[in-house]
C-alpha cells in the first residue's frame, strides 16, 4: 500500500491548485515530452532515465516544465490522440516506502473520448514557470 505524501514543495503552495493563478497546471496544455537517459561513465554505460515535461499555461501566457530525475517506472496511457490529449483535468502524488514519488496526470481528452492517463514514479520532481515574454 502506497501512502498519501506531502506533496513536492511546489505542489503545496496555493497557487499550484488555484485555477485562477496563471501558473496551476489546471486546463494547461501539452507542448512537448522528453524522455531521456542521461549518461555517465567512461563508455557511457551509467544510465538513469530523465522526464521533461512542457506545457503551455492554462491562460497561454507562459510555459510550465516538470522535470523529473531518477525515473524508476512510467506509463503513458491515451485510448485516442489524434486531436491531442485536452486540458490537464488533475494530478495527484503518492510516495512509496522507499521514497519514490508517484505522479498521477489525468487529461480531458475530446468530447466522448476517455481521457488519458500518465503515472511518472521518480526521485525528484521540479518545477518551473516562464512568462511569454512580450
Amino acid at each position: 500500500m502506497t501512502p498519501t505524501c506531502p506533496r513536492p514543495r511546489f505542489a503545496s503552495e496555493a497557487w499550484y491548485s488555484d485555477p485562477s493563478d496563471h501558473r496551476c497546471p489546471h486546463d494547461a496544455w501539452l507542448d512537448a515530452i522528453e524522455i531521456s537517459e542521461p549518461a555517465q561513465g567512461e563508455r557511457s554505460e551509467q544510465r538513469k532515465t530523465a522526464i521533461t515535461i512542457r506545457l503551455l499555461g492554462p491562460y497561454h501566457d507562459g510555459q510550465i516544465i516538470l522535470r523529473y530525475s531518477g525515473v524508476q517506472e512510467y506509463s503513458l496511457s491515451s485510448t485516442s490522440s489524434d486531436r491531442g490529449l485536452g486540458d490537464w483535468l488533475r494530478d495527484e502524488f503518492s510516495i512509496s516506502e522507499d521514497g519514490v514519488i508517484s505522479h498521477r496526470i489525468d487529461w480531458s481528452g475530446f468530447g466522448h473520448e476517455r481521457g488519458s492517463q500518465w503515472v511518472i514514479e521518480s526521485q525528484d520532481i521540479s518545477y518551473e514557470w516562464l512568462p511569454k515574454m512580450g
